[in-house]
């Protein structure tokens, strides 16, 4: 293991982007209008139980553009010294449109400073056609396709009401490598229907797969979500903080020590939030984390073959 990675147990996002850009480059999160194909009135089958009527848990003003919602952000960011953004297509499906009216849209975030475009979508909704419209943009900036995984078990994925299984992100993965494009997987690592089996087993398939990145979730209830209006809260919270803490180690343990960590822990929306993160702040369940790996010498890619 390296001095580097010894220092920081796993490969984190913001020293990957420095390294990468050569200085400090933020996220600026986008909400585009777009629906999900899972939550239609008409053709869904209700949405993952844990979403909420945002599609993400974070809501931007819709009465701004596109343009407006990133230049207002770029401009307070760009007063505390920071000149490079992505801009990421967060909330609902971002592919959920015909590759047309999707230019258009994408297009529209290129604006100055804007060094990399970052659609977050399902891996059911990436039709070739899209994956090359996305591999046109990769001629003018960087380009990220996020793919909700959740979870390897098929059992899981259909408590959850996923609508998609397994075997439909593995092909959306191998099909996107063809293009020039960097690939996250979305992951839970504190679903109660899995076993720290099935969170071992999904660190390998993606170590396999080889995604360029990886975004680790806590599983939190919204009051406007399916598990928000029915779910029994006590069974969810009998995932205590330290099963979740010691899910993740193992996680980052049988990771390949390349992928890169955009997130460990989700950060609930406060004033809607029902259970998430046992109560406590997130950067106090992130020094646990660390504490853990220090503590036991424990680090990304230990045990990955």
């Amino acid at each position: 293991m390296n001095d580097q990675l010894d220092c920081r147990r796993f490969r984190d996002l913001k020293s990957h982007l420095k390294e990468k850009y050569g200085e400090a480059v933020h996220r600026i999160p986008i909400n585009a209008g777009f629906g999900c194909p899972h939550r239609d009135a008409q053709t869904g089958l209700g949405g993952c139980i844990y979403c909420d009527s945002t599609g993400s848990g974070f809501s931007v003003d819709r009465s701004l553009s596109i343009r407006q919602q990133i230049e207002k952000r770029s401009k307070e960011l760009r007063e505390r010294g920071i000149g490079k953004f992505i801009a990421y297509f967060q909330a609902g499906s971002n592919t959920y449109e015909s590759p047309e009216k999707l230019e258009e849209i994408y297009r529209s975030a290129l604006v100055d400073g804007v060094v990399a475009l970052d659609v977050s979508t399902r891996p059911d909704l990436v039709q070739d056609e899209v994956l090359a419209l996305l591999d046109t943009f990769s001629k003018e900036t960087d380009v990220i396709l996020e793919l909700g995984l959740q979870s390897v078990n098929n059992s899981t994925l259909r408590r959850i009401n996923r609508g998609h299984s397994l075997s439909d992100f593995i092909d959306a993965v191998i099909r996107a490598r063809k293009y020039k494009l960097e690939i996250v997987a979305h992951v839970i690592t504190n679903l109660p229907w899995d076993s720290i089996e099935d969170v071992i087993e999904c660190a390998k398939i993606l170590s396999s797969l080889r995604v360029d990145g990886v975004k680790m979730h806590s599983l939190y209830v919204v009051k406007d979500s399916v598990l928000g209006q029915s779910c029994d809260v006590g069974f969810l919270s009998s995932m205590t903080l330290d099963d979740f803490i010691l899910r993740t180690v193992e996680f980052l343990d049988h990771l390949d020590p390349e992928i890169v960590i955009h997130r460990l822990v989700s950060d609930p929306p406060r004033e809607r939030v029902i259970f998430g993160n046992w109560g406590l702040p997130k950067i106090d369940i992130l020094n646990e984390i660390q504490k853990k790996l220090v503590s036991e010498n424990r680090y990304q890619g230990r045990k990955c073959l």
